[in-house]
């Protein structure tokens, strides 16, 4: 597998594109792809993929772009023909200005993106077109457009700390309130706002995130990893490990990708 990753130098898009990617796989992969706490455009190069969406057990064809928001399950996947996909990550708070809606909308989703922006298909085809991920990041760069952040700073510090590789200040609903200046409930209206889930549910995730990435220290015990994330024993760790992978810790440590959140048949 071939895996490229682009971090945004450009002014206009680092204040809300926060990675660019690009995966060139094998042919007819089955692929389990972990909640993974991002919201992301992902434009699909390769045949077909047919995918199970997190709470369904209905098989459904992904269309050639689409936006994915918060997964809080399992989402499971099979490329027929060569896995290509080139993907664009966002800050969940400015993805209303981008796009004109939540990201709330799109969690546990696949929502087609040129029902939402018609124009996404001719960047489709234009990507599909370029001739290396270099260029396909240039032509991102020149179709999306420079935008403002919001009045004020609490929505960007909170994504800015849900993406950062610590756990701090998610040791608890009232800690993660005090780090951005929010009582605790208007914390979880803007919480269920930009992920459409709870102030404490997004602890847990965030908890969840971080265990994953530490997975993939081989030196780190399974219990050491519970005590860095933040749980405070390891059957709470194994309860909420397998009530979002759908798996134990020891199982996904023994399947693992390279690709941290990412399972590969």
């Amino acid at each position: 597998m071939q895996t490229h990753l682009h971090l945004p130098t450009n002014a206009r898009l680092r204040g809300y594109v926060t990675a660019m990617w690009e995966v060139l796989g094998h042919r007819d992969v089955h692929e389990t792809i972990l909640p993974q706490g991002i919201v992301e455009i992902i434009f699909n190069f390769t045949g077909t993929i047919h995918g199970v969406l997190p709470h369904t057990h209905t098989v459904m064809l992904a269309p050639p772009c689409f936006i994915q928001g918060l997964n809080t399950h399992v989402v499971r996947a099979t490329y027929v023909g060569r896995q290509h996909l080139f993907g664009i990550q966002l800050q969940p708070h400015m993805v209303h200005r981008l796009l004109g809606i939540t990201p709330a909308e799109a969690k546990d989703k696949t929502i087609d993106l040129t029902l939402i922006k018609p124009e996404f298909k001719t960047l489709w085809h234009q990507l599909i077109e370029a001739a290396s991920f270099a260029e396909r990041v240039q032509r991102v760069e020149q179709h999306f457009p420079a935008l403002t952040q919001p009045d004020g700073g609490r929505s960007q510090k909170l994504c800015s700390l849900f993406l950062a590789d610590q756990v701090e200040p998610f040791e608890s609903v009232d800690s993660l309130a005090g780090e951005v200046y929010y009582s605790s409930r208007h914390l979880n209206r803007l919480v269920h706002s930009l992920y459409g889930v709870s102030a404490e549910e997004l602890v847990v995730y965030k908890k969840f995130m971080h265990a994953v990435k530490l997975m993939h220290a081989p030196h780190l015990s399974l219990t050491e990893v519970a005590y860095l994330a933040g749980f405070y024993d390891q059957s709470h760790f194994c309860r909420i490990f397998k009530l979002y992978a759908g798996i134990t810790p020891k199982q996904y440590r023994a399947s693992r990708s390279e690709v941290p959140f990412h399972i590969l048949a």
